[in-house]
């Protein structure tokens, strides 16, 4: 079965050039388990859209390959470009 095209621009554009990796609770945490997300399913980490919004125009923007936000102390969330 074909993967959906999806309908945010946005989104295909991060899925496409980025690759996300998620740590939740990082200080706690003693075994790293990351987790590989897209940028569509980023929102059921992050409660605002907002702050999704701009994590994503910050790293389109940027001219680094690798992008680390730590979001309240709870949230470690790595953008590597592919």
């Amino acid at each position: 079965m074909a993967a959906l095209k999806s309908y945010n621009p946005t989104n295909a554009i991060i899925n496409q050039n980025f690759i996300i990796r998620v740590l939740e609770n990082p200080k706690e945490n003693k075994v790293k388990n990351t987790k590989l997300t897209t940028a569509n399913k980023l929102s059921k980490y992050l409660n605002d859209d907002e702050m999704k919004i701009k994590l994503f125009k910050k790293v389109l923007e940027g001219t680094k390959d690798k992008y680390t936000f730590l979001i309240r102390s709870r949230l470690k969330i790595d953008f590597c470009s592919k």
